[in-house]
């Protein structure tokens, strides 16, 4: 792959050259209450936190806990413990539409209505900004329509979304998520189902939106080999309470790849960042 157009081809920026953090994660512990007296803990002291332009991938095994993670830093699921900082505002102070004009979430959930074309999901993206109607301004309508040409959907927005492909229905849910407007785009598995190729396409739109519209981005995805070609950094998410931050060539060099993913019979090799047999 050409890797001239990536983010972050060679791994360079690190995280002491970021500016403005968008979002502070402090001493966050995640996971469920199963009833009153027990609590299910998933990951304990987590800290890190998200720069402006940034393209970050969230990875580790099944099971791991990537979508609480994700779920967690939009209060989805309530965090256990912990401060999560948007603008420096904690979270818990923030109204549902304070907070869905700082970040949008592209989740893994189905949508499952019929009679809704990917017009009427791309303009649910505008819906932090209006009256309780949801009736569409002009304004809003020019924003819809830039969103479906910037992922290069724009053939699309007449057609009901159940009736869409995986790849097409992604680039419509990406396109809600720029009609939103915020600075940070979370995303699970947005390469999931999608073909080879179309994973590729979905993650150059990422890409661009890194590059051309200063968006930072927060995925989690499977597809390791493809999210070390583009992330600016990653944080790997392990059992047992793992975390690591980190730019993805300095993981890479000192095997905490490997020691993530490495399987009998599978490792990661670091020179072509591939998995192979062994």
């Amino acid at each position: 792959m050409d890797s001239s157009h990536l983010t972050n081809p060679e791994g360079l920026q690190t995280a002491s050259t970021l500016n403005d953090r968008l979002l502070q994660v402090e001493n966050l512990i995640t996971g469920y209450k199963l009833s009153r007296s027990k609590i299910l803990s998933l990951h304990n002291d987590i800290n890190t936190s998200i720069g402006k332009g940034e393209l970050i991938a969230l990875l580790g095994p099944n099971g791991a806990g990537k979508s609480t993670l994700l779920k967690s830093l939009t209060a989805i699921i309530p965090v256990l413990d912990g401060n999560i900082y948007y603008n420096g505002k904690n979270l818990s102070n923030l109204s549902r539409k304070e907070v869905a004009r700082l970040v949008a979430v592209v989740l893994t959930d189905k949508i499952d209505d019929k009679y809704l074309t990917a017009y009427d999901i791309v303009g649910t993206g505008r819906y932090p900004y209006g009256s309780f109607t949801g009736k569409l301004t002009s304004s809003d309508k020019l924003i819809i329509e830039k969103s479906f040409k910037d992922v290069g959907a724009s053939e699309l927005k007449n057609r009901y979304f159940h009736s869409l492909s995986d790849g097409e229905k992604q680039k419509v849910l990406l396109a809600r998520a720029i009609a939103q407007d915020t600075p940070i785009i979370l995303l699970d598995e947005p390469t999931a189902y999608i073909d080879s190729p179309g994973k590729v396409i979905i993650m150059n739109l990422l890409n661009d939106l890194v590059l051309k519209q200063n968006k930072s981005i927060l995925l989690t995805t499977h597809d390791t080999e493809l999210a070390l070609n583009y992330a600016t950094r990653l944080w790997l998410l392990g059992k047992e309470n793992y975390f690591e931050d980190g730019v993805p060539v300095e993981m890479i060099k000192s095997g905490l790849i490997n020691n993530l993913f490495d399987r009998e019979g599978v490792v990661f090799n670091k020179r072509n960042r591939r998995f192979e047999k062994v």
